[in-house]
């Protein structure tokens, strides 16, 4: 099995696995269900399902932002609640400072 095809088998098993969606949408996203979902999709049901996971956010930042519970985040807007999650995540500072930086917290 492809690494695509065990996240699919995870969700077809629990659609509500956060961690299997982050991982689908690492991989460029694919097909659960018999729906296609594209990266973002992908991050961004991770974060429908688990509003506190900083990976996701960070993933959803790298992909330009999106939509979480009906409302849209910028790409600065994912980096900083990332960090406001983990103020450790040194890949979330470099990616904020690459968009000019903004305030934490």
């Amino acid at each position: 099995f492809s690494k695509i095809e065990c996240y699919q088998r995870s969700l077809a098993l629990d659609p509500q696995n956060a961690c299997a969606w982050n991982n689908l949408g690492n991989q460029g996203g694919g097909e659960v269900g018999g729906q296609t979902f594209s990266k973002i999709e992908c991050y961004q049901r991770s974060l429908a399902l688990d509003p506190q996971y900083v990976k996701a956010w960070h993933n959803l930042g790298k992909q330009g932002g999106g939509e979480v519970g009906g409302q849209t985040f910028s790409k600065i807007e994912c980096y900083q609640r990332s960090l406001a999650l983990d103020p450790q995540n040194a890949c979330a500072w470099n990616n904020l400072g690459n968009q000019g930086g903004g305030e934490v917290g």
